[in-house]
């Protein structure tokens, strides 16, 4: 072998160790990432790594409260982090507005999901989109509306399998499982919805058991394992349980919206004092609550039911000054032997009927609740 040879192993050999002591003399650093409270929710990613390595922390909250922020004024969710020291970062959690329990009959009580369903073909985008359902996938989005006041109102006559924007009014367990569609528009309502001459409740074509559902509160998806309460849960909430404050229910203004505001089972009655309490016959005007009021009501776990009116076929009608909830529950009408028909909350300015009776045709607002565990 020549010397020319040997040189070139030891330059090799030279570089090989240099790399080496490269990798052996790089830093690595513990990224510490942990809740402000374990009860609250956890947090993903943390560990053990090289400098400028490039990861990746995730804050997942507990049922009932909502990620924040991290505690150094970031929001992002999931974060990413280059790796340049030793670091902590702790997400910050708050109550959720469905922290607080209602009773719904003498041995349940529920959570209420923070605001009305809505679904979309696209996400509110231009391209199709699917979502998880317990069976696979399914075409669109659902997803709570960001605000519990939010309502989609007249934009709903657009109703179509490839609208781009946000529906939120649908007819009786129009879920997507068994082509019962959230866009359906058909007007014969035994053929068309729900689950024949039986009730959704624990089946596919209640929308919170079939569908995962995107929750803009805590950034996260959910589900399935909600769920549309009975007619007599509706009943039992509103006209039955027992609570601290002794109020149940009151009919309310929230931001400019119509409609009503329910309060938990445990809400005292001194962090505001409402009008027309427990009064069907009340008026919106009874209650008018100002922003600041509302945040400090709903931190203590009082929900809003916005007025979202109903639809017809394309017709929006009665929207902000009429609500209709949908239920699980079926109703036989006797006047054409079919179970065209479903119980739903109906409330206006004058008037409040828990378990009042509505076309499966019909579009109506969907609420959900999570048994409380």
């Amino acid at each position: 072998m020549t010397k020319t040879f040997y040189k070139k192993i030891l330059s090799i050999l030279t570089i090989v160790s240099a790399v080496l002591l490269l990798n052996s003399c790089q830093k690595e650093f513990l990224i510490t990432a942990m809740p402000d409270d374990g009860s609250h929710g956890t947090v993903n990613g943390g560990g053990v790594y090289k400098e400028g390595s490039v990861i990746e922390i995730w804050a997942v909250p507990a049922t009932g409260y909502r990620f924040e922020r991290w505690d150094d004024g970031y929001t992002d969710n999931p974060r990413t982090i280059t790796v340049t020291g030793n670091a902590t970062y702790i997400a910050i959690f708050s109550g959720g507005v469905f922290t607080d329990a209602f009773s719904v009959s003498a041995t349940r009580t529920v959570y209420f999901s923070p605001g009305n369903l809505q679904w979309s073909a696209t996400n509110g985008g231009s391209s199709p989109t699917y979502h998880p359902v317990a069976t696979g996938s399914a075409p669109g989005t659902w997803r709570f509306a960001p605000n519990q006041w939010d309502i989609i109102g007249i934009e709903n006559r657009y109703i179509d399998s490839a609208y781009t924007g946000w529906i939120d009014l649908f007819g009786w367990g129009t879920s997507g499982y068994d082509n019962k569609w959230p866009y359906m528009t058909a007007t014969h309502p035994t053929g068309g919805y729900g689950y024949g001459n039986n009730d959704i409740a624990g089946t596919y074509y209640d929308w919170g058991v079939y569908n995962s559902i995107y929750n803009p509160q805590t950034n996260t998806i959910d589900g399935p394992g909600w769920r549309t309460m009975t007619s007599d849960e509706w009943e039992y909430l509103l006209n039955t349980r027992l609570t601290a404050s002794g109020i149940r229910y009151a009919k309310a203004i929230v931001h400019g919206v119509n409609g009503l505001i329910i309060v938990p089972d445990n809400w005292k009655s001194d962090v505001y004092s409402f009008n027309k309490t427990n009064n069907y016959g009340a008026d919106y005007t009874s209650n008018t609550v100002s922003i600041a009021d509302w945040e400090q009501i709903a931190s203590d776990g009082c929900i809003f039911l916005p007025a979202g009116g109903y639809r017809n076929q394309t017709t929006v009608s009665e929207a902000g000054s009429e609500g209709g909830y949908w239920s699980a529950s079926y109703e036989y009408d006797e006047r054409t032997g079919e179970a065209d028909e479903a119980r739903i909350l109906h409330f206006d300015a004058g008037n409040l009927y828990p378990a009042y009776i509505g076309w499966r045709s019909l579009g109506y607002s969907v609420r959900l609740v999570k048994d409380v565990q």
